[in-house]
């Protein structure tokens, strides 16, 4: 009886002991939610709709999300967020309620710029985000537009006379002087593959046409292209582009050198259709493999350097950022993403944590705020921990269990009088 009582004894303290162990384990973290704006365009044009998503990613499924949208209301105005959204005058109430099948919800804010300027979109509170296990931690970012011109009143039976551009840029090379709207003559050059030159522009008066001649079919050497704004009322303005195509050879050989401080030449050039960028190293641009994941908060974009136009990545919530990235080729053949500093004219091999904190809008947040990718990644560890830990504790009752009950059987024979643990 006596050891009976103690294998039953020792039997409750091994499982108490595994239950503690299955119970104190920490298996869950808290539950966190970020709220992304994403803007269709970086720049508008006054007077014309744009979108602006406001999306919401958590680590658990979403069931509502409550919070306030502040937005420059004397930059753009309010036109439309659907059932979910209400609000003017730069203040938007968001109350949405979800199914809870989803951790990834979006919510689209249409407006429409009034007035020239950069306008802001971001979370005016502390938004709340709840899921099945109720609420969760939010972190959010912002996102700017740039508005050009202002959207006009119309005035019963008068047309405006406005025949004047805002802004005007090239598809390749870079306006000599730098562009601005009484300035009327201009100058550019461009490579040798460069046929057709193609703009972006802005009109001040919405009701004005912007026609382009000479723009297509470009020879090698001197073209001049002309950019004619006609107003409502017909008065026409014209602008003057000079354009030097080169030749192949002009265009193989010629680095537009930067001498920086430390003395280290830096060029931006194109060749047989591909770019690079050289400096103590070559590397060449290349486009991303389907398999390469892009950097969190960014997007892809067309920048000018040196006049040679590279397909880069720009901070999504600070496209004028001194910090862009490329994904490049080195001299051994290896891809990865690179960082560039346009101010400081370097470049070096792509870190990614600042800059996606900056992104996130967790520059200040400390180590404690985890994403709803690195929730899932620990959970999964934790539990494969946890699923460990119980088969080791079962595997060591059924081997003291059967030790005890060989040494009862010992004792039975009569070969032990007691048996002491």
């Amino acid at each position: 009886m006596r050891i009976a009582k103690r294998c039953i004894g020792l039997f409750a303290f091994i499982s108490l002991l595994c239950c503690g162990m299955l119970v104190t384990t920490p298996v869950s973290a808290a539950k966190n939610a970020m709220i992304q704006f994403n803007a269709e365009k970086a720049e508008v044009k006054a007077g014309k709709p744009f979108t602006v998503t406001m999306k919401v990613t958590a680590s658990d499924f979403i069931t509502n999300v409550e919070t306030y949208i502040a937005y420059d209301a004397d930059i753009m105005t309010f036109v439309d967020g659907g059932e979910y959204v209400s609000g003017s005058s730069g203040l938007l109430r968001v109350s949405a309620k979800f199914s809870g099948n989803e951790a990834s919800v979006s919510i689209p804010l249409v407006f429409s710029g009034i007035a020239p300027g950069v306008g802001t979109v971001s979370i005016s509170d502390k938004a709340q985000v709840k899921g099945a296990g109720g609420k969760m931690d939010v972190t959010s970012s912002r996102v700017s537009v740039v508005v050009n011109g202002t959207a006009e009143v119309a005035v019963p039976g008068t047309k405006s006379d406005d025949n004047s551009l805002v802004s005007l840029g090239v598809s390749a090379g870079e306006l000599d002087p730098p562009f601005e709207s009484d300035v009327k003559k201009y100058s550019v050059a461009v490579d040798s593959d460069v046929e057709t030159l193609y703009f972006t522009y802005s009109a001040a008066s919405k009701k004005a046409i912007v026609s382009f001649e000479g723009n297509e079919s470009l020879i090698y050497g001197k073209n001049t292209v002309k950019v004619k704004v006609t107003a409502e009322s017909g008065k026409v303005r014209e602008y003057i582009i000079k354009v030097k195509r080169k030749s192949k050879d002009e265009s193989d050989t010629k680095q537009e050198d930067f001498d920086g401080k430390s003395g280290v030449g830096f060029s931006v050039y194109k060749k047989n259709n591909s770019v690079y960028i050289e400096n103590d190293y070559k590397f060449c641009v290349v486009d991303v493999d389907e398999s390469t994941e892009i950097p969190v908060g960014f997007k892809k974009t067309s920048v000018l350097l040196y006049g040679v136009n590279v397909t880069a990545y720009t901070m999504a919530n600070d496209l004028e950022n001194d910090i862009l990235i490329m994904y490049c080729m080195n001299e051994n053949g290896d891809k990865d993403f690179y960082q560039f500093d346009r101010q400081e004219k370097s470049i070096q091999r792509y870190t990614g944590d600042l800059i996606n904190r900056v992104n996130s809008g967790n520059l200040g947040s400390g180590d404690g705020d985890i994403n709803a990718q690195i929730y899932s990644k620990n959970l999964r560890q934790m539990a494969i921990i946890v699923a460990v830990l119980a088969a080791l504790c079962v595997f060591l009752v059924i081997a003291l269990i059967n030790v005890t009950l060989r040494k009862i059987k010992k004792g039975s024979d009569g070969m032990y009088d007691d048996i002491d643990f």
